[in-house]
This record gives structure tokens, sequence and C-alpha cells, in this order.
């Protein structure tokens, strides 16, 4: 529990604004647990597919969960395991819309205009 606690520090300390250069994976986790990937529901194993193969062509993601300020669920920590794993630029968001950011103390910002 403590090394993932630690492992989404980790990841929080990379995020920036997302320079779009390969293809951009919007992940949402709702809070009955369900994934959106690009706002269609998915699996684990279909968004580990997905993720590698944007890792490959030097993609990114957008992420979002409902009731961030509650501790994440199972599925949350499971996709966060992903992404560590693939070494994903990562960038949270605290809106369901993905139009801010947040910088690695929390604070939100816009992020401009989404293709």
């Amino acid at each position: 529990m403590g090394s993932r606690i630690a492992a989404v520090v980790v990841l929080w300390f990379l995020l920036a604004g997302v320079a779009q250069a390969g293809p951009v994976l919007k992940i949402s986790i709702l809070t009955s647990g369900a994934v959106l990937l690009n706002g269609e529901p998915t699996t684990l194993p279909q968004l580990d597919t997905r993720l590698r193969a944007a890792k490959a062509q030097g993609g990114e993601v957008l992420y979002y969960r409902e009731d961030a300020y509650y501790f994440p669920g199972p599925t949350a920590l499971e996709v966060f395991d992903l992404l560590i794993r693939y070494r994903m630029k990562t960038s949270l968001s605290s809106k369901a819309d993905f139009s801010d950011y947040l910088d690695p103390v929390g604070l939100s910002h816009s992020r401009g205009r989404l293709q």
C-alpha cells in the first residue's frame, strides 16, 4: 500500500501540461470503478494494450478521476500501475472535460484548447 502511494507521488511530480506530439489518451475513472478511454468504457487489459501502443508512438495521457479527494479504489490504483509501468507522460485533470491540469502541488491551471 505504501509503495503504491509513493508511486502516485512520484508520478505526480512528472506532471506537466501535455505537449501533444503522439496520440493523447483521455482516461477517466468513475466513482463506480468504471474506466473510460476517450469517453468509451474499457477494460484494464484493453487499456494495457492501448497504453503500450501509445508509448511506442510517443503518446501521452490526460487523467481524470471523479471524487479525487477520496482514496482511490483498486481500479484507479491499477490504472496508475499501468501508467507507471509504461512511464507514460501523464497530466492530471480535475475536470471531466480535461480543460485543466493540476500542477505538482494540486493547483488547477487552464489547459487551453484541446484538440
